[in-house]
């Protein structure tokens, strides 16, 4: 008999520790109690795939203006202006935090900077990224992997915003401080004053190139030129709402996606059968990368804030209320999809929870989409197969986005 869920098991402030045992535990869960209010974390849990679709077409009365409860409520307000004043002063601007009409408005200007053209502009520099990296990885022995995953989507982030590559290593810390102290219940206080650190560090390194956009022609290609740029009428983007914007673009445009791969290949290396199918079937890619990313569950959460008192499930959901959409309960839901345990390349993907639809739809979903299906194209296309060296794979202490912080591997050239 499966081990019952109990609060203990739920202490997402050590995500990391459950590991691949998170899915067991929340298809249970989704089962006996899908609004279940977690008394350890303070909040309710909610896992399945239709009342979270629910919540993110607003079809229940749920918010993003989630900061002080769901984050920096570890900071008594008294401090937030000493110990957290990036945080206090940015982000409202962050997207992910917005409500409409604010959020309609950001994200018309946004769509017309964050455009196709800008995103195939890319496409031949992250060709020539997966060249090297294959390189490197055809080499004999081990390979540590999640290197290599950083590889891409690094790169392509300092590319597409402009930063030199002296800002490469702070990627991954800026990444860790922010989704550890932004995206866990209850964060302790220390994880919050380190996310506003990163923050902090972000804005130093986005001004100048700001300034430098503003004051040259605008290129269409140039991702922080089309924000400066960018208008609808008179309207256009203040600097605050650009630092924000680009605050959310570096932690989320490389992070998550360097994870997809981490994650991906470590079920994919454990899936033979998948791997033979990715390299039969290159014009399928998209779809299989969607499925992966489904299986892998990468995006395992997203919180937002009660707006007020509502009934669900019979359950008494009250105003202030912070609530966890759990995207990997979801995402294997037996009411969405059939046999939802199997990682199946062939399953049609339009009910996916991965780059959270409706409104808050990821406005960066082409770019991971272009980097991911390129790398698994020439992944499946130069090797045949690889194996896990790790006993033991060990997870980030991260709840809203998996991540596997090292992996080592072998990889077996075609």
């Amino acid at each position: 008999m499966d081990q019952a869920v109990t609060p203990n098991d739920f202490d997402f402030s050590h995500a990391g520790e459950l590991g691949d045992r998170l899915f067991p535990l929340l298809n249970e869960l989704r089962e006996r109690d899908p609004v279940h209010w977690d008394e350890k974390s303070r909040c309710w849990i909610i896992t399945r795939h239709a009342d979270i679709s629910d919540a993110l077409y607003g079809r229940v009365p749920v918010s993003n203006l989630r900061l002080a409860q769901a984050s920096i409520s570890a900071i008594p307000r008294s401090q937030w202006a000493e110990k957290l004043p990036n945080l206090i002063k940015y982000s409202p601007y962050h997207i992910t935090n917005m409500d409409p009409p604010n959020h309609t408005r950001m994200r018309g200007l946004l769509t017309k900077a964050f455009s196709r053209n800008v995103v195939e502009a890319l496409r031949p520099y992250a060709q020539g990224i997966i060249t090297g990296l294959m390189d490197k990885m055809r080499q004999p022995g081990e390979v540590e992997f999640a290197d290599i995953a950083l590889a891409l989507p690094g790169n392509v982030i300092l590319k597409l915003l402009g930063l030199p590559e002296e800002f490469y290593p702070r990627l991954r810390v800026w990444a860790n401080d922010v989704m550890v102290g932004l995206g866990t219940p209850n964060p302790d206080a220390e994880w919050v004053i380190a996310a506003d650190r990163a923050f902090a560090e972000l804005t130093a390194a986005a001004l100048p190139i700001i300034k430098n956009r503003r004051e040259t022609p605008h290129r269409p290609d140039d991702f922080i030129s089309s924000l400066v740029h960018a208008k609808d009428g008179k309207d256009g983007l203040s600097e605050d709402e650009i630092v924000g914007v680009l605050q959310v673009a570096v932690i989320a445009g490389h992070d998550t996606t360097a994870n997809s791969m981490t994650l991906g290949i470590e079920k994919l290396a454990r899936a033979p059968q998948a791997w033979a199918h990715m390299a039969a079937h290159p014009e399928q890619m998209m779809a299989s990368v969607l499925e992966l990313m489904r299986y892998s569950a990468m995006s395992t959460a997203q919180n937002r804030a009660v707006a007020h008192d509502f009934e669900w499930h019979g359950k008494q959901i009250r105003k202030g209320d912070t609530i966890f959409l759990m995207f990997a309960a979801g995402n294997r839901d037996p009411r969405a999809y059939a046999n939802p345990e199997a990682l199946d390349l062939s399953r049609p993907n339009d009910q996916s929870l991965t780059f959270g639809p409706g409104i808050h739809h990821c406005i960066g979903h082409l770019l991971a989409k272009m980097q991911l299906t390129e790398f698994f194209t020439a992944l499946t296309a130069n090797f045949s197969g690889a194996r896990v060296l790790d006993d033991e794979v060990k997870f980030a202490n991260i709840l809203a986005f998996r991540a596997i912080p090292s992996l080592r591997m072998q990889f077996q050239p075609r």
